[in-house]
């Protein structure tokens, strides 16, 4: 019981600088514990004991995690976008709070866990741009993030938003969409883009 409390104790004194989100090695260092067996005995009591929530291999949460460090730290390489941005932009109305969407190179990949979803969709090297960091987390421009929405969108995604009804575009910068449109080189995207802002215009 006396272990437990300890590192109940420690888990609580680092929970907000660590935005609630652990990965093993973080935990391995936390307890000073190098034996696997015995660290990973460690985190299964803290779970027992409703401390901690597996979210996916290696990492796992406290009760209040910031879902977006969380997806920054599961994919480093990769920027949050999509309709998380433009809901944060308050561009649209309310996205799924339970859901955080990103962009990555590569593949799509999903991962869910502790009530949370984390979407990454997969795009071009070329296309990996329009995002500021910040606290170290990867975050797209408003501008950025309608562009992805609208890339996915012809690719035959959904979304839980309509793109044509629900998205005010009168805040963005469309000279800005505009120059970005250009490093995609793809004439039935930019078409589709230049007249998706036209109608709205």
């Amino acid at each position: 019981m006396n272990a437990l409390l300890k590192d109940v104790g420690l888990i609580n004194k680092y929970d907000t600088m660590m935005n609630g989100v652990f990965s093993t090695g973080d935990l391995l260092r936390l307890f000073g514990q190098n034996t696997p067996v015995l660290l990973y005995r460690r985190i299964r009591i803290l779970e027992e004991a409703g401390i901690l929530t597996r979210f996916s291999r290696g990492f796992y949460v406290t009760a209040n995690f910031s879902s977006e460090v969380l997806c920054g730290r599961i994919n480093p390489e990769s920027y949050i976008s999509l309709g998380t941005i433009l809901a944060k932009a308050l561009l649209i109305g309310s996205q799924p709070v339970k859901a955080v969407y990103a962009v990555k190179t590569g593949r799509n990949r999903e991962y869910r866990g502790a009530g949370l979803t984390l979407v990454y969709m997969g795009i071009s090297q070329k296309l990996f741009f329009g995002y500021t960091v910040e606290n170290g987390i990867r975050f797209a421009r408003a501008e950025k993030a309608l562009l992805d929405t609208l890339f996915f969108h012809l690719l035959g995604y959904s979304f839980s938003f309509n793109i044509y009804e629900d998205v005010d575009i009168t805040r963005l910068d469309r000279n800005l969409i505009l120059k970005w449109l250009k490093q995609y080189r793809n004439p039935r995207f930019i078409s589709f883009v230049k007249g998706y802002l036209d109608d709205r215009s």
